[in-house]
């Protein structure tokens, strides 16, 4: 499913049933004039799927780059079909990751680049920033902010399971938006340490990137985009982390 986010970025991806309802694996596409930039390929599960969506919106085009959130298959599973058939595609992931271990080697090692939380580059005339992730599932997650469209790349952080009925909607398009036990149920599965985690120690880090990026939108890979009301969101995940640490 294509959908556009706002301005020129658009998600694409498969959803997979599971206990709690559905789980999206999704790939963002910046598409950025003649210069596309993927945040993160997908899983080689949804390879299909995933790549003619791919091929569908870009129509021609070649991407330029993809960042990696971090090296999980469902984030980069799909890269290797990604290099087939773009050979000459740059990789940039954190440079807590170490690219030849946690990543199949089917890249020069030239082409991927390392980078550091807080950095900000130019890809493309594009500006992103890598961000330190406050939610990490691997040592080397990392979030990535879109400075032109306020749109924040936060791989497994902010991940939610969905109803059949929310499938491809945005949290505008929800009524009420994303609920907090949707969070809950995600992160108490993705991130199994949380219930170890104190909240008022959690709680100011999450702020401090909200009150440093002017956050328009919210992009986990493991659920639609969050667009708009962007505080309420904040707040309903710092309650289900909450919720998860007072249920041990």
């Amino acid at each position: 499913m294509i959908r556009n986010i706002v301005g020129d970025v658009y998600q694409i991806g498969e959803y997979v049933e599971g206990s709690y309802g559905y789980e999206a694996v999704l790939v963002y596409v910046i598409m950025n004039e003649q210069h596309p930039i993927l945040i993160d390929c997908g899983s080689q599960l949804h390879r299909t799927g995933i790549m003619q969506e791919i091929n569908s919106l870009l129509a021609g085009r070649t991407p330029e780059y993809i960042f990696l959130t971090h090296s999980e298959l469902p984030h980069a599973g799909n890269l290797q079909q990604v290099a087939k058939q773009w050979p000459n595609i740059k990789v940039i992931v954190s440079n807590v990751m170490l690219p030849y271990i946690e990543i199949a080697p089917i890249l020069p090692l030239s082409q991927i680049t390392s980078e550091a939380a807080g950095k900000t580059i130019n890809v493309g005339g594009r500006t992103l920033k890598f961000v330190f992730a406050t939610l990490k599932d691997q040592p080397g997650s990392q979030w990535v902010f879109d400075a032109q469209t306020g749109v924040l790349f936060t791989g497994d952080g902010f991940g939610y399971y969905q109803s059949a009925e929310q499938i491809g909607k945005f949290s505008d398009e929800v009524e009420g938006g994303i609920r907090e036990i949707q969070f809950r149920d995600y992160h108490r599965t993705a991130f199994h340490f949380l219930r170890w985690v104190l909240p008022e120690k959690f709680n100011p880090d999450l702020d401090a990137i909200f009150a440093q990026l002017p956050v328009k939108i919210i992009a986990p890979i493991h659920g639609d985009a969050i667009r708009g009301d962007i505080p309420t969101h904040v707040a309903r995940l710092k309650q289900a982390v909450a919720n998860i640490r007072n249920a041990v």
